[in-house]
Order: structure tokens, then C-alpha cells, then sequence
């Protein structure tokens, strides 16, 4: 059989493209997804404020699709705990965006990994720690930071046997910044995450850790949703209830068009998580129960910034956090301007900002690390980290059309 020889030449090459892990992303839309990557965290966080830990059994009867304040406490149960009710008026008043969970402990990664390295050890990072994160800390946070002032540094500060509350939610809301400094090295970005998430936690508490670097590292390159979800399934331990729950949260997707149905079926068989003589602790903050409330949201959002975050917070639970992943990871996905304005420009109680968030991170939080800070030296900072990850992987630089660019060695 003859084969004509262009044709031959062109299958060559685009077999060798479908294949091939290098991939261009221009400087530009690097600092764009790095940008949408911090902006996304913080809407995700404060859309959740108001509703965290407050719908347990029962998901909010509400698709939340704005920030609800104190104004609405008569129509919707609200946590009117500290300014969980009240973020356009602490906006206003910080003239800008300010530091929470989901983004600070991100904030002292960032310090850390500039001071040391991206091959930053754990006695450093323990030190950093040590240095900064001090109060505004909760579980397996909270324990491992007790644990160190007794002398142990990680993993020993995530292990069972030291740390009570290992299975918890911390550790996938604050490592997701391993993702941005390894765009599209998947598997790079997942190991230094559950190096990360191994600080707090253990076991598949630290499962839902490694999807979600997953996904974060894909996302600068992929914006299908469904195939960032199974690239985290392919690449999580196959033993533990997260394994499990995400193979029935996937097929309860596929079943069913109702996100509530699935809520109500992954409340029912994981909130209480029982198997053989097995039984899982029971917590709001779980990282089972929102790890898979999260990859729900992911899926049923269909790639929208909007109805993603809204799910995620719907859901309940300790909606802000999961939220904040879920944002930050579609934004990342669709960029910056994917993100409405409201959230990001009219956010504060009065007045309206002339760029996102007024270009401010108020760190209130974390000891010894500067207060005000521009969120655009903060990307630019990322940025910069995640060039020298692209250049120590393989990666290069080029020019595209007359744009830097960089041509990155991705793992899939």
C-alpha cells in the first residue's frame, strides 16, 4: 500500500504536537492567570464568609450569587461572626482587599520560597512559621504550630500520631500557590503541594491537597473542567474515602443534572463516613466533605467563575474556604477578566474602586511580613518564581508574535 508522502509528513507532525509536553504561554497571560489566581481566591473567600460552617445538613436554599451582609440576616441564616457579615465595610475601611486563611499562610509560602528556594526544607519552612504565623489559625494549623513550639517540624507536625486534626480542610487552601509557581509541571506542582499540605496533615487528609495542585497546574493550559477533574482522579492514591468519594461524585455528575441531588448524596455516605471497621472523623471542616463538595462544584460550574463559586458556597459546609479554591482555580482558567467587577471593583460599602480590589493586600495577619502590599507586586513576585521553576524544568524563553513567552515542559 502506497502512502503519499506529504500526508505521511503531516500525520508525523501532528501526532508528534498531540503529543508533545511542550507548551507556549506568553509572559503575558502568565501574570493574567497569576492575577485571576489571587483575585479569585479572595471573591471566593468572601462570598463565603457569611454562610461558613452555618449549612451542614442541608445545603443554603439559595444559588448565592453575591456578597450577602448583615442587611440580610432577616431573609437567609447568616454567620454574623466577626466580619463575616460585614466585608464591603471592612473593605472600605482597608481601602482595599484583606488577608484571611485561604490567602496569608500563601502570603508566608511566598516569603519563604524568595528567602530560600523552591527546594525550601522543612526546618526552614518551620522556621518561617515560626517567624509569621502565629494567631488567626484554626485545627490542623493551629496543632501543627503548637507542635513546633514543642520542637517537632514536619511531617512530624501533620503526622496521626502528633496531630489530632490531620484529616482537616487546611491543607488544600493553602498550597495552591505551588501551582502557580509550577504552571503546567503537573506533577512537580503536586509533590511540592503535598510537601506542603504534610506541615498539618496526613493520610488522604492530604489527598484532596494533591487534585487540587493538579488542576491548578493544568489550568494555565487546559479550560476543560471535566478533564481537569480526571487528571486529579489518575493522579490521587487510590486507597482512602477521597479516592472513593470522587469516583461516586464523578458518576453522580454523570447521573444526574441536579447539583443538589449529589450534594445530598455525598453528605449522605461521606459527612458520616463509614466502611468495614473503618470510621472517618466526623467534622464541618473535613477535607473529605468539602474536598468533594469542591470537585462537585467544579463540575457542575461547567468552566463559569459565577455559578462554580456559587455552588461552592451553596454547598455549605466551611463554604468559604472551598470556595476560594473553586474560584481561584476557574479564574485561573478564564483569566482575570472572568471575574465580575462587582467582586472585585464595587466591592467596598461605598464608592467603587478604578482597578480590582484598588491594587491592595492588607496582611493584618501574619507577624513580621510588610502590611500594605500592591497585589500586583505580589503576581509580580509569583511570576517571577514560577520563570526560574519553568527555566529549572526544562522550560525556555521565547519570542511569540513579538511577545515574551515562555515554552514550558509540561507533564501531560
Amino acid at each position: 500500500m502506497r502512502i503519499d508522502c506529504r500526508l505521511f509528513l503531516i500525520l508525523v507532525i501532528l501526532t508528534t504536537s498531540l503529543y508533545s509536553r511542550e507548551r507556549t504561554l506568553t509572559k503575558e497571560e502568565l501574570k493574567d492567570k497569576v492575577t485571576a489566581f489571587w483575585h479569585g481566591q479572595l471573591v471566593g473567600n468572601y462570598m463565603g464568609f457569611p454562610f461558613e460552617t452555618v449549612f451542614i445538613e442541608e445545603p443554603v436554599p439559595v444559588l448565592v450569587d453575591r456578597i450577602y451582609t448583615w442587611a440580610d440576616a432577616g431573609q437567609i441564616r447568616l454567620n454574623d461572626n466577626d466580619r463575616r457579615s460585614f466585608t464591603p465595610i471592612v473593605a472600605e475601611m482597608f481601602e482595599g482587599a484583606f488577608a484571611d486563611d485561604d490567602t496569608d499562610i500563601e502570603f508566608v509560602t511566598l516569603h519563604a520560597v524568595e528567602k530560600y528556594g523552591l527546594d525550601i526544607t522543612y526546618p526552614e519552612i518551620t522556621q518561617m512559621w515560626k517567624n509569621h504565623i502565629n494567631r488567626k489559625i484554626w485545627v490542623a494549623n493551629r496543632t501543627a504550630r503548637n507542635l513546633m513550639d514543642q520542637g517537632l517540624i514536619p511531617p512530624d507536625t501533620g503526622a496521626k500520631r502528633n496531630n489530632k486534626n490531620w484529616f482537616q480542610i487546611d491543607p488544600q487552601l493553602v498550597n495552591e500557590i505551588w501551582s502557580a509557581f509550577y504552571p503546567g509541571m503537573v506533577e512537580r506542582a503536586a509533590e511540592r503541594a503535598e510537601w506542603g499540605a504534610r506541615i498539618t496533615s496526613d493520610d488522604w487528609g492530604i489527598h484532596p491537597t494533591i487534585a487540587y495542585a493538579v488542576m491548578y497546574s493544568a489550568a494555565f493550559f487546559i479550560d476543560d473542567v471535566e478533564q481537569l477533574v480526571d487528571m486529579a482522579y489518575r493522579r490521587i492514591p487510590q486507597e482512602g474515602p477521597f479516592y472513593e468519594g470522587m469516583t461516586d461524585v464523578i458518576r453522580w455528575h454523570k447521573e444526574d443534572a441536579d447539583w443538589r441531588k449529589t450534594r445530598e448524596r455525598i453528605h449522605d455516605k461521606y459527612y458520616r463516613y463509614k466502611k468495614g471497621d473503618y470510621e472517618a472523623p466526623v467534622s464541618v471542616v473535613s477535607s473529605l466533605i468539602n474536598g468533594l463538595c469542591g470537585v462537585m462544584a467544579i463540575l457542575y460550574g461547567e468552566g463559569d467563575f459565577m455559578r462554580t463559586t456559587g455552588i461552592a458556597v451553596s454547598a455549605g459546609y466551611d463554604c468559604d474556604n472551598q470556595a476560594a479554591t473553586c474560584a481561584g482555580l476557574i479564574a485561573t482558567m478564564n483569566g482575570a477578566r472572568s471575574i465580575p467587577e462587582r467582586f472585585t471593583r464595587k466591592l467596598p460599602s461605598r464608592g467603587e474602586w478604578t482597578v480590582p480590589f484598588n491594587d491592595r493586600y492588607i496582611n493584618w495577619t501574619r507577624d513580621g511580613l510588610p502590611v500594605d502590599n500592591r497585589i500586583s507586586d505580589i503576581v509580580d513576585r509569583i511570576v517571577a518564581i514560577a520563570e526560574r521553576a519553568i527555566l529549572e524544568n526544562g522550560g525556555r524563553k521565547a519570542e511569540v508574535n513579538g511577545k515574551e513567552a515562555y515554552i514550558v515542559q509540561c507533564d501531560f
